[in-house]
Order: structure tokens, then sequence, then C-alpha cells
């Protein structure tokens, strides 16, 4: 199997499981917010601590050996959780949240294994095409579940959708178990021996620090649409789902997109274009001008999110040798969910002292600063041959 096909495979199961991923989500959530705002409020914390730990600390296990057999372990958790909420009918109940935490434990897992296989067959340049055409994958399926999750949660209700979850993971396992099967004359590519610490990344910590502050500010601000969707705690499906479905046109928007900006721009202009523009979509959400502008801000938002993503995890990943790939994912999707688990405690702590525009306005000024990082490297950078810290 060449390296091209190869790819397509793993693409192809990304695919399968994420769109079951997204119809589990959006039943989940509808759930949750039926139960009430407190409800909502556990299922966050359930959802982004774990997933935190599992990038920081089980992530760099993948580079330990074989990304698909973890990829295919995931896999088999993740079917485990599922079948525990089969004892129940109810979003808001133990087993769910506790199924909720292991999804999210092992969440990141999943894409570090994923990075760490691609980083191995493919080229340093080439990265910035794969990592588009997982950002592609994830809002194409966004949009396909997020959809499909909605029209099922009424007719199948939460048991539905988890078979529905269920049976795209095993498919995603099969897939999985064809490609291992493909790579046993060729181990090279399968196992390797991990170089290096954490600390050897160091040079790359100012753009993790780009990574915190821009999701610092822009975080859960996106989920803000959706809570003036719900008002008395009646939830209207029709506005949530013209909102998360315009969310996803316009990530998907800023997938497509990023891999000729990138190649236009380079990486450092990119990454720090994508934040002075996130930046005014968020002093534009301030106005609070009403429901429609806040969802175009919100999706405009989600569509330089992914831009800025794209192109510092392609960055980054190619700062690295093919063995320390897993790690930098990790660490990259730490500081991703920990600067989004801190915008939600901000606006939880700051929401009750402040008005609305203020706090908006203080994460535009932090992803500015995530923009001021990027600035002063593309300023460095042209003085030096390196595009970043710490870049080869």
């Amino acid at each position: 199997m060449s390296g091209a096909s190869t790819r397509q495979f793993v693409y192809l199961s990304h695919l399968v499981i994420q769109i079951g991923g997204w119809a589990f989500r959006i039943g989940i959530l509808i759930g949750l917010l039926q139960s009430g705002m407190s409800a909502a409020g556990i299922g966050i914390a359930v959802t982004f601590a774990p997933i935190m730990l599992g990038s920081l600390f089980l992530s760099p296990l993948v580079d330990r050996g074989d990304p698909i057999s973890a990829m295919m372990i995931v896999n088999a958790v993740r079917v485990c959780a599922l079948l525990a909420i089969f004892g129940t009918d109810e979003a808001d109940s133990f087993l769910s949240y506790a199924a909720m935490a292991v999804l999210s434990l092992v969440q990141p897992v999943y894409l570090s294994a994923e990075v760490s296989f691609f980083r191995r067959i493919t080229s340093e340049d080439g990265m910035i095409s794969v990592l588009r055409n997982i950002a592609n994958i994830d809002w194409l399926t966004y949009l396909l579940g997020m959809f499909a999750g909605a029209m099922l949660s009424d007719q199948l209700h939460l048991l539905g959708i988890l078979a529905f979850n269920i049976s795209a993971i095993i498919l995603s396992f099969i897939m999985l178990l064809g490609i291992k099967q493909q790579f046993r004359r060729t181990p090279a590519v399968l196992e390797a021996r991990p170089s290096g610490t954490i600390l050897d990344l160091a040079p790359l910590y100012p753009a993790f620090l780009a990574v915190f502050l821009l999701n610092l500010g822009a975080g859960i601000i996106n989920v803000y649409p959706a809570i003036r969707a719900t008002a008395d705690g009646v939830l209207d499906k029709s506005v949530l789902l013209t909102i998360v479905m315009s969310n996803g046109v316009f990530a998907l928007l800023g997938a497509l997109a990023v891999k000729p900006i990138f190649e236009l721009l380079g990486a450092l202009p990119t990454i720090a274009g994508a934040a002075v523009l996130l930046a005014a979509c968020l002093a534009m959400m301030s106005l609070d001008a009403g429901l429609p502008m806040t969802i175009v801000s919100s999706s405009a938002m989600l569509g330089f999110g992914q831009i800025f993503a794209a192109a510092a995890h392609a960055h980054m990943v190619s700062s690295v040798a093919p063995d320390r790939a897993g790690r930098l994912s990790g660490l990259f999707q730490c500081c991703t969910y920990s600067g989004v688990a801190g915008n939600g405690i901000a606006l939880s702590l700051l929401g009750v002292r402040l008005s609305f525009a203020m706090v908006v306005l203080l994460c535009a000024a932090s992803a500015f600063v995530a923009f001021a990082v990027a600035a002063f490297a593309v300023v460095t950078s042209r003085g030096s041959q390196s595009s970043w810290p710490g870049d080869r």
C-alpha cells in the first residue's frame, strides 16, 4: 500500500468515527440543555478537564510504539464507555458523565496517534496538507453529524444515537486493522523509540503560549449564541441547529482556505493574521448587537480559528523529528483546551461582575496578545534562518 493510499484510508477511518462522534455530542448537548444549565455546566467540566489530562500525560505514549494500535485501543475504550450509558436513557446521569469523561480522556490520544503516524510517512512540507485534510473532515462531519444528531434525537432518543456512534467506531476499528496488516512488512513505520524529553521542546514554548492565549480569548465564546438561543430554560432547536450549522460552514471554509494562505504567506504571517482577525471578531461581538450579529461573529471566529490552529499545528509538528510528533501534538491540544477551559472559567466568574461587552473585550485583548507573540516572531525571523523559535 502506497503512502498516498494509506493516508486516504486513515482519512476515511477518521471521517467515519467523526460522524458518529458529532451525532453523539449533539444528542448529549440537547439532553443536557433540556435537563438544565447546571447539567450543561457539569457536561462542560467533564469534557474539558479530561482532554487536558489525556493530551498531557497519555499522548506522549503514542511515540513509544505503534500509533495505529493506539488508535485501535482508543476505539475499543470508546465502545466500552458508550456501552456503559446503555444502562440509562438519560443524558443527565452518573453513567453519562463518566462515559463523557472517558471519551474526553482518550480523544487527544487518538489525534496525537494520527499525527504521529502521518508524520512518519509524510514529509515536513506535506504536514500542512495532512492537518488541513483532517480539519476539513472534522468540520464536514460536524455539519453532517450535528444535522443527523439533531434530526435523530427525537426519533431514536439517546440509545439510538449511541448505537449509531458505536457502529461508526467499530467500522473505523476494522479499517485501522486493515491498515495495520498492510504495515506488518514495514515495522519501522509502526515502531519507534522517542528521543529526548519535554524540556527539549523549550524553543517552541512561545508557540504554545500563543496557542494558549488565543484560546483563552476565543475559547467557548462561540457557545454564546447557543446560550442566547436558550431562554428561560426553553431550547429552540431550530435556532440551535441554525447556529451549529452556521458555525460549521464557516469553520469548514477556514479549513479549506488554510493551505493556500499558508503557502502564500508562510507559517508565521498566517498565524499572526488569523489571530488579529479573530481578535477583531471578538471586538465585533462585544457590541452585542443581537443574535444574528452574534452568530456571524462567532462563526467567523471559528473560520479564522481553523486557519490559526492548522497553521500553528503543522508548523510546530514539522519542527520536530517524527518520533516526537505525538508528544508535541498532545502539548498543542493541552494548550488549546486549557485556554478554552480558562475562557469558560473567566466567563463564569466575570460574567456576574462585568457587562458582557467588557468581558468580550478582555477576551479580545488576550487574542490580540497572541497576535503580538506571533508578530514578534515574524519580525525576529526575518533576521535569521528560523521561521519560529525551535525550527530546524
